[in-house]
Formats: structure tokens, sequence, C-alpha cells
């Protein structure tokens, strides 16, 4: 199970930001909510049908949820190291880098605006999974 280890976690976490419960998100996939539970607790791995139907309920597209998932797996394999909260780092996935077939400034601005977007999702991401430290607290005024 190890290259999917966390993708419960990971369909808990995008069914939670989307603000909808179990029971909604099973019966809009047409599934269980106890079948839905054991995918979100880690205890099955959801079939690739299975799946579609859920990130169909959830309005999550592929790239969304694979990079989610990405983040989730960083995250995790930080706790494991038990070291210091570090910002996740923004990296490609192996696979999505390759020649471009677009002319070059074309693709620098491409992957400007690109990079830009998934540091915009990032950032999201990490309030929700990132503890707060004291030194982002700030003072009322």
């Amino acid at each position: 199970m190890g290259m999917f280890i966390n993708l419960g976690k990971t369909l808990g976490l995008l069914r939670e930001l989307r603000g909808k419960s179990q029971a909604l998100v099973a019966r809009e996939a047409g599934i269980g909510k106890s079948q839905l539970s054991k995918y979100e607790n880690g205890k099955e791995l959801p079939k690739l049908d299975s799946l579609e139907k859920v990130l169909k309920a959830l309005d999550v597209g592929h790239f969304e949820f694979f990079y989610t998932l990405f983040l989730v797996d960083q995250r995790a394999a930080e706790l494991a190291r038990g070291g210091e909260v570090e910002i996740l780092q923004l990296g490609m996935p192996a696979l999505m880098r390759g020649t471009s077939h677009l002319v070059p400034t074309t693709d620098q601005a491409f992957s400007r605006v690109f990079n830009d977007l998934l540091l915009l999702y990032r950032s999201v991401l990490e309030t929700i999974l990132l503890p707060s430290r004291p030194d982002d607290v700030k003072a009322p005024s």
C-alpha cells in the first residue's frame, strides 16, 4: 500500500475543504457511507471507478487530487522525520517535467502562471495542514 498510504487522508481533507459530510459524498458517489469511511481511514483502497466517483462527487480534478496527495505525503514525511516544520518544497513531480512543444517565450509565460497557481494552492493547503506557530499570531489592533 506504500505509494497510496495517504490516499484516505487526502480524500478526507478534500471532503472537509469542500464542506461536505461523508454521508453526502457517499450518496453523490453512489457508494455506502461505511465504504467511504474505510477509504478515508486507510482500511481499504478504492478501486479506480470508485475513486473516480468520489472525486466527481467532491468536484475534484485528477491533477488537484494527485497534487494534494503529493503535499500530504510531503507533510507526513516531514512529521515522520520529527524535525522542524519546514515550508513544503514546491517541486514539480518528475512526471510533469519534459520537453515542451511550445515556443520558448510561451512556455516560460505558461510556466510562470502555472507555478504561481501551484504556489497559491500550496499556501492554502499549508494554512490548513501546518499548525500555526506563535510568531504567526498577531496581536489584536
